[in-house]
């Protein structure tokens, strides 16, 4: 063992004082203390807020506060606006994603897809709020599926998948697609705010140019008979000359315009950008012009006036491959915010970066699936990081409180 000099064990004594000090000065000021998540309770979250007087937090955020509300196991999210409900995935006891449901705090967990008569029951995701709060759109594996394939049914990822409906207290249940075995996936469904059209992405098939293969982007009408609802007068949109990825986002507030990430300018297979179409005139914007970063899950806030997204923006990852489930090996994002134009462009999380009270201790983290909430001051998210679950990653779901 090596033994300091007097100096050095000097300088160790007046460390430790300061360090029990500074704990000292936190709790007597009531600043909160992390502590781990409690397990997946029905009970509300606990806040954790924002330090106002911290030193090492960016000047001006736009973030009051970050709350776990869903602490594992969670999938992607949808915010009803209607009901003031939230529907997410999570993964169930059998090995497969359930859609569930949920109130903001996170209280009131109900499974509305587990053992229900007329409901597929393998993997189920993705869901989408109907405007009314009277139907939730999902994506469902056909039970007819071979196993080895399942892994790649996982919603978000949807291969030998349907669009599905629902009502919006899981009673019902109406098949919308009948695709092909092994021939398409089917992911991210999404409604116009006034429910009369339904949006999606869909992998067409293999492409020798690209390891994602051919995608397209789809709007169809949604149309609720006698019998329930189904689609009809379905379009399909390639925009850019590239069609290697496409993922749906959102309708604009007058729903003349979709909202989706892609490559469709030559990027690279893992540099998305953030677009928007015009339905009519088929006119593209790039909101986010960083072709070699991720950009991804953008969704417009209730007035309109900005756009929420992920993105990989600031950090230097380096795919070893993306074959498969590998790239969810590297990659890194955080939730960002810009005005709808693509202008003012404001990071809001640190879940990767030392000095912010989300940060997980070096735990690699993706930021990925968001919904606003109806007056537009909060945000819930999608937060993957490293751990024991699918392909490396465990997920839970927070609840960003914007200043």
């Amino acid at each position: 063992m090596i033994k300091p000099s007097g100096a050095r064990l000097a300088g160790l004594v007046v460390a430790v004082l300061l360090v029990c000090l500074v704990t000292l000065i936190a709790r007597s000021c009531g600043m909160p203390m992390q502590q781990a998540p409690s397990g997946d309770s029905t009970a509300p979250a606990e806040q954790e807020p924002l330090a106002d007087d911290s030193t090492t937090a960016e000047e001006g955020r736009l973030v009051g506060s970050i709350t776990t509300v869903v602490d594992r196991q969670a999938k992607t999210v949808d915010w009803s606006h209607q009901k003031d409900k939230i529907a997410f995935g999570k993964w169930a006891n059998d090995g497969y994603v359930d859609v569930y449901l949920m109130n903001p705090d996170g209280s009131d967990k109900e499974c509305l897809t587990c053992n229900k008569p007329g409901c597929p029951q393998k993997h189920n995701g993705n869901p989408a709020w109907h405007p009314s709060g009277e139907y939730i759109v999902f994506t469902a594996e056909k039970e007819a599926n071979p196993e080895q394939y399942s892994q790649w049914a996982v919603p978000g990822e949807g291969f030998n998948c349907d669009l599905w409906a629902m009502t919006g207290d899981g009673k019902r249940f109406y098949q919308l697609t009948a695709f092909p075995f092994h021939r398409r996936c089917v992911i991210h469904p999404h409604f116009s705010h006034d429910g009369s059209r339904l949006f999606w992405a869909e992998r067409l098939g293999k492409a020798e140019e690209s390891s994602w293969g051919e995608w397209a982007l789809k709007v169809a009408d949604f149309v609720v008979g006698p019998d329930g609802p189904y689609l009809e007068g379905i379009k399909t949109y390639q925009p850019g000359e590239h069609h290697y990825f496409y993922e749906s986002h959102a309708f604009s507030i007058d729903d003349n315009k979709i909202l989706f990430c892609g490559n469709p300018d030559g990027q690279s297979d893992v540099g998305f950008d953030i677009y928007e179409m015009d339905l009519e005139t088929k006119e593209l914007t790039n909101l986010t012009t960083s072709p070699d970063d991720w950009d991804e899950h953008g969704q417009y806030s209730p007035d309109g006036e900005r756009i929420a997204w992920m993105s990989s923006t600031g950090f230097d990852i380096v795919f070893k491959s993306i074959e498969g489930h590998e790239w969810m090996k590297y990659l890194a994002t955080e939730l960002w915010i810009m005005d709808v134009d693509g202008s003012n462009k404001q990071r809001l999380t640190y879940f990767n970066e030392p000095g912010y009270p989300e940060y997980m201790g070096g735990t690699r983290c993706v930021v990925s699936d968001i919904s606003w909430s109806p007056d537009g001051d909060r945000i819930v998210a999608l937060v993957a990081y490293e751990g024991e679950g699918f392909a490396g990653l465990k997920a839970k779901i927070v609840m960003v409180e914007l200043e």
